[in-house]
């Protein structure tokens, strides 16, 4: 429906208010930049208004929460002549960190792995807050000597002797090797797995 304005009433059915409108939009000099200007001012106000709000209220506690200025309460790990213990995983927890608050070192997260694989599941990343846990006791292994073969790296030598390649910095370290990727066939290296 088109509206023309017209000086005769009896065309217009408003009267003088057509009139009356485009005057006053002449007067305002609305044109289609200004329109745009008006509308980008009138979004940026609504979404900075909304993202303040969103902000507000993301630190604020909910309905029933009290706030506290004091840390979260930190369960201890057992560890040493404390194990084998039960241990419920806090949010956050990881088998590695866990193995390093128990054992002193996150690779033993493999012995805490294979100890509660029915509990985790066939994914060792899949820690749930509120699962039970047995820490197990590992008792210490000797150092073996082993002697390097052909096709041998400390990653595989470490998982075949230890079941757990990632003690190969240590066995790198105890042997003095500069550079833990060049081993030769026959070296005698001093293996230790805990």
């Amino acid at each position: 429906m088109y509206i023309v304005a017209s000086n005769s009433p009896a065309r217009c059915p408003t009267g003088n208010g057509v009139k009356y409108m485009r005057d006053f939009l002449k007067n305002l000099k609305l044109n289609e930049q200004n329109i745009s200007m008006l509308l980008g001012i009138v979004v940026v106000l609504l979404v900075g208004s909304l993202l303040y709000n969103y902000f507000k209220s993301v630190n604020k506690p909910s309905q029933g929460e009290t706030s506290s200025t004091t840390a979260p309460e930190q369960v201890q790990v057992p560890s040493g002549d404390k194990l084998p213990a039960d241990y419920t995983v806090q949010k956050g927890d990881t088998l590695w960190s866990i193995s390093t608050k128990a054992y002193g070192s996150g690779y033993n997260w493999v012995d805490v792995y294979a100890a509660n694989k029915t509990v985790i599941g066939k994914n060792a990343n899949s820690l749930l807050a509120d699962t039970k846990l047995t820490l197990p006791k590992i008792k210490p292994k000797p150092a073996t000597e082993y002697t390097v073969v052909k096709g041998d790296n400390l990653w595989n030598i470490l998982v075949k002797i230890c079941n757990n390649g990632y003690l190969w910095t240590k066995v790198a370290k105890t042997n003095n090797l500069a550079n833990a990727s060049r081993i030769e066939i026959g070296q005698k290296l001093s293996i230790s797995c805990n």
